[in-house]
């Protein structure tokens, strides 16, 4: 299966589909690419997951680190099945087992949608493999030493360091969007679709910036106050996987259908949920100055279009949320040494810089901003396998 972007063709290097009859489910990985001999991707799950979709996923994370000019290769993995199924624990376990292998020698797995941190930690645990262990085998091959705790000893920490690279990526980036388009993204609108662990840590980041959080929807409708939502009391009414429990409120708002969140009066919307979630038949309900996507492939080739066409600026995916995949890559390349607060900082520089390139090609060179993107992401990709061969 080739997938086609930035002008021809390319297979992945590996794709993989397991089955579990007992536990029913399907599951997939898909490696697009390996530099030291490794790649990285987080594990979706939701019902209806298909391996096209982990696919294109997978050849988005190799644009995400070449983008952020980090040498690992871009992987992602999936498993068709509802993510609130009571035995989610078993699954997870089941799926480590089967995809134990490559996780032993080459694909780097972390949390997505429909899963969390501690899924990831069940996956790794039934493989029995510590991802760190691995990484410092491959980088200590190539004469790079890495300085990270355990896996299992970074997970036991509170504070999740992924949320907040990912969170602080996107603030990043709308904030340098916000400034190549003459906007202040103090006081400008925003609105969310998508309350998970992106979306969350998006709206809290973009809060202390500033921003006015007017909107965030979740799969139940979208939460919706003119003069700005209270941030920190939506974070606290969502559970794990991004559903709010409106009893929790403690503040007047309106209920809008779960779609309406693109079409409110907002500055700034943020896809940070499903793929296509912005199709052509939607597209032209937004009215908003800047699109960022937090999330993945959040939108259709033909909804871009028509954005542009509109006259809307957009931030394709895998520059917008390279957070965590710049963070850790930073780190488990050996860039940067274990220090939050250097790392974040690394990050901002990255993201701003990246989503820089893309608006300029895109907004003065009249480039669809994927297209832009994605030649960017390959050349850098090509300069990183000439020097990490």
């Amino acid at each position: 299966m080739g997938i086609k972007m930035a002008g021809k063709a390319r297979k992945p290097i590996y794709r993989l589909q397991v089955h579990d009859d007992k536990l029913n489910f399907t599951g997939f990985l898909v490696i697009d690419s390996l530099i030291y001999g490794l790649s990285a991707g987080g594990v979706r799950m939701r019902s209806g997951l298909t391996e096209r979709e982990i696919a294109r996923l997978a050849r988005a994370m190799s644009h995400k680190f070449a983008a952020a000019q980090i040498p690992i290769g871009g992987a992602k993995s999936g498993i068709d099945a509802d993510p609130r199924r009571p035995d989610k624990a078993d699954v997870m376990k089941r799926f480590g087992e089967l995809i134990g292998p490559l996780l032993a020698e080459m694909y780097l797995a972390g949390e997505d949608m429909g899963t969390t941190r501690f899924d990831v930690a069940n996956i790794y645990r039934s493989a029995g493999v510590d991802p760190v262990a691995v990484a410092k085998k491959k980088m200590a091959a190539k004469g790079i030493t890495i300085e990270l705790p355990n896996y299992f000893d970074m997970l036991s920490n509170e504070s999740n360091l992924e949320e907040l690279m990912t969170g602080y990526g996107v603030g990043e980036c709308a904030e340098e969007a916000c400034r190549l388009l003459g906007m202040s993204l103090a006081g400008a609108t925003v609105s969310i679709q998508g309350f998970g662990t992106v979306g969350s840590r998006t709206a809290q980041f973009l809060a202390q910036k500033g921003a006015k959080v007017v909107a965030v929807a979740d799969v139940n409708g979208t939460v919706y106050r003119r003069d700005g939502l209270p941030v920190e009391q939506l974070v606290a009414a969502r559970d794990e996987l991004g559903m709010m429990d409106r009893q929790k409120f403690d503040f007047d708002y309106e209920h809008l259908s779960r779609d309406d969140w693109l079409a409110v009066d907002a500055d700034i919307i943020i896809p940070a949920a499903v793929a296509d979630a912005i199709t052509k038949a939607n597209a032209g309900r937004i009215t908003a100055k800047l699109v960022i996507e937090a999330g993945n492939i959040p939108a259709t080739a033909e909804a871009e279009r028509q954005l542009q066409r509109n006259g809307i600026a957009l931030v394709p995916d895998f520059i917008a949320n390279a957070g965590a995949a710049c963070g850790f890559g930073l780190l488990l390349s050996g860039q940067t040494r274990f220090d939050p607060q250097a790392i974040l900082q690394e990050i901002g520089h990255r993201i701003r810089i990246a989503t820089a390139k893309v608006l300029e090609a895109s907004l003065k060179r009249k480039q669809l901003p994927r297209k832009a993107a994605e030649k960017i992401a390959e050349q850098e990709l090509a300069k990183i396998r000439q020097e990490f061969a």
